[in-house]
């Protein structure tokens, strides 16, 4: 960072623009507002209610949101240039079963993976940009997205300009999301963050018959036991063991009674990795291996490969810039580099294969009171007391990548 930039010796004059004292007296209100969320769990790309109370809490500040669908994002300050801070507010179908006084009040819905602190954190973002709009040296766009969980809700708000002068994108995923973090603990990576989230499904159809007879049926239920153990092979004897790549059949059914051969037996599972050509691969090669059993069965075979979304990359300038934020905001003590990246997906993906930017994860597990379940779990919780970590370094980043990546528009 030379400083020779537009706006660049401002902007590294005040590296921690709203250090850690100043954010903890939003987190009172962050804390709150996450409770409200969390109370009213909506599921894909409708959030009414959900939206309603971003909408609400925006136009508070005297901030206008610009709206598509359940999804919005708000621009705050007058100059320099534009980075953004992305939120994503949907939940996940699950019976919550945490107990808390602020739980689900929806039955099979549940704020499972953080993605109400997510929205809460960067409202208490808001509010702080929001008193110093007139003298920030950068202009702040924060990104509420519904749909995050299976949906591609990051899709229609890149498609209504979401990123339209946009010069770099930061987001932060709370969490016990890796195992390298201790609690408290921040975590960077440069380069691939997360996998891509592809998934495959598949019959395998005969004609049935008696069991007594197998001879005179197609067993499909043989053929789906094969493509399994098959697939296990393809994994560990097919591809680059230096690159990660997981393929998991996560469902199987087939038939009902003790006696009969069925007619069908099916298939559901996932493959993620995080390179691009090993992607392609797996996208060929779990087809093929079906078609393959189903031929040598005398089966018809039914599959769909199902396109998710693509690795989570980040850009390594960004990376690195906001790892060196997120220092300046928690201490380096609290704040360390990742070996490996995380095998779960994220629609975060389809910003960064746009604009440059940083996606990383801050471990708000407590242990010692009972707060450790993995996201994704019905008895999922966060430290509320370390939300104000989330935003502090969201917005050092922004901030920090304002000066790497920023021109004026």
């Amino acid at each position: 960072m030379d400083g020779q930039k537009p706006g660049g010796s401002d902007l590294l004059s005040a590296a921690v623009r709203f250090p850690e004292a100043r954010v903890r007296d939003k987190l009172p209100g962050i804390i709150q507002l996450r409770r409200t969320l969390h109370a009213i769990p909506e599921l894909g790309l409708d959030l009414p209610q959900t939206a309603a109370v971003v909408e609400a809490e925006l136009r508070a500040l005297g901030l206008r949101p610009h709206r598509v669908g359940s999804g919005m994002w708000v621009d705050i300050g007058e100059r320099g240039p534009r980075v953004a801070i992305r939120a994503d507010m949907d939940a996940l179908p699950l019976q919550e079963l945490t107990g808390l006084p602020h739980a689900s009040r929806f039955p099979g819905r549940m704020h499972a993976c953080g993605h109400d602190a997510h929205t809460a954190c960067l409202l208490g973002a808001a509010g702080l940009l929001a008193e110093e709009a007139a003298s920030l040296p950068f202009r702040a766009r924060l990104i509420f997205q519904a749909g995050e969980e299976g949906c591609f809700g990051a899709r229609p708000l890149i498609e209504a300009g979401v990123l339209e002068g946009v010069a770099a994108i930061v987001g932060g995923h709370v969490g016990a999301v890796s195992c390298e973090l201790e609690p408290g603990q921040a975590g960077f990576l440069h380069g691939p963050m997360m996998a891509s989230s592809d998934r495959f499904r598949g019959v395998f159809i005969g004609s049935g018959g008696h069991a007594s007879e197998p001879h005179r049926t197609p067993d499909p239920v043989t053929a789906l036991a094969e493509f399994v153990l098959a697939l296990n092979g393809m994994r560990a004897r097919e591809l680059d063991q230096t690159r990660p790549a997981v393929v998991s059949v996560c469902s199987v059914r087939a038939g009902e009674a003790f006696n009969v051969i069925p007619e069908r037996s099916e298939f559901k599972g996932t493959a993620r990795c995080i390179h691009r050509d090993v992607r392609a691969v797996l996208a060929e090669r779990i087809g093929a291996i079906a078609q393959g059993i189903a031929r040598m069965h005398g089966l018809e075979l039914d599959y769909q490969w199902i396109e998710g979304y693509p690795p989570v990359v980040n850009d390594v300038r960004a990376s690195t810039a906001a790892a060196e934020a997120a220092r300046d905001a928690l201490g380096a003590g609290r704040v360390t580099l990742l070996d490996r990246p995380s095998m779960g997906g994220e629609d975060f993906a389809f910003y960064l294969e746009k604009v440059p930017g940083c996606y990383w994860f801050l471990n708000t597990a407590a242990p010692e009171r009972g707060i450790g379940q993995p996201n994704h779990s019905p008895r999922f919780e966060v430290d509320e007391q370390q939300l104000w970590a989330l935003t502090a370094v969201n917005l050092a980043a922004a901030e920090r990548l304002a000066v790497e990546f920023g021109q004026e528009d």
